[in-house]
């Protein structure tokens, strides 16, 4: 199957967009994705140190009875999807010990020897945050205090990553576009000014194989490679004519000398 030369360079264009859609969109997807992640862990922790600054003053003026009330505040924060107290064990400060807030895994244990725990997970169709953080009484100082309880918050990144999808896949389509309208032009520029030229070039080649037609000849404008082709065609006809208009005039000399001589 013959390709032409418009079909080859339009298939190597084609692979070159597609290499450069695809890592641009890969790399784009991985900055974005790494914004989200850094910038919402930060809010994360913006969020709990607020709200562990507001449990050390109401700790601070004896007022636990309002800790209910500011657990619903930060679970009215924007994507915050949960938020639990860790505790294993009653105290004076925070009350007695209930039944919820028992510690489920080994990270809410490993809080209550206070070490922090961060992570994002990804499971039935929800991406999160889990961020369990150690709490400490305002009144605790020095490196062998222990932890009171521990506060452990589930922050939502799904709508946060669907922006990022459709981030990528509105520049996916301006790019696809831009590429659309580039190659368009190309190919155009490269019927006319290579394409075009060869298909007249054939044309002259096939009228002197075929007709014996001499007097074609082919224009040279912009001196490029096309019309250096084209002047050697045309000096390649201007000898051929040459040689031609000799043979014509050997062969009628020849004939005349052949003619019998006048009485």
């Amino acid at each position: 199957m013959r390709i032409s030369i418009t079909g080859k360079i339009c298939f190597i264009l084609l692979i070159i967009f597609s290499l450069v859609l695809i890592s641009t969109t890969l790399y784009q997807t991985f900055r974005e994705r790494e914004l989200v992640l850094r910038f919402s862990n930060e809010q994360v922790s913006s969020l709990l140190q607020n709200y562990k600054n507001d449990l050390d003053l109401l700790i601070s003026e004896h007022q636990p009875d309002r800790l209910a009330y500011y657990q619903q505040g930060l679970l009215k924060q924007k994507y915050v999807l949960s938020m639990k107290w860790v505790r294993d064990q009653s105290n004076d400060v925070l009350g007695p010990l209930k039944n919820e807030n028992l510690p489920t895994d080994q990270h809410e244990n490993m809080a209550l020897q206070g070490k922090l725990f961060q992570q994002t997970m990804s499971a039935k169709g929800q991406t999160k945050i889990i961020t369990i953080m150690p709490y400490f009484l305002p009144t605790q100082t020095g490196t062998d205090r222990k932890p009171v309880a521990a506060i452990r918050i589930e922050y939502s990144l799904d709508k946060q990553l669907d922006t990022v999808e459709q981030h990528i896949f509105i520049s996916a389509i301006m790019l696809s576009v831009i590429f659309s309208g580039v190659l368009l032009m190309t190919l155009a520029i490269i019927r006319k000014q290579v394409v075009l030229p060869l298909q007249n070039l054939r044309q002259a080649i096939d009228n002197v194989a075929d007709f014996d037609d001499l007097s074609n000849r082919l224009p040279v404008v912009h001196n490029d490679e096309i019309d250096q082709v084209n002047e050697s065609f045309n000096q390649l006809m201007e000898h051929l004519s040459g040689n031609e208009f000799e043979n014509k005039k050997l062969a009628e000399t020849n004939w005349r000398e052949t003619l019998p001589p006048l009485s």
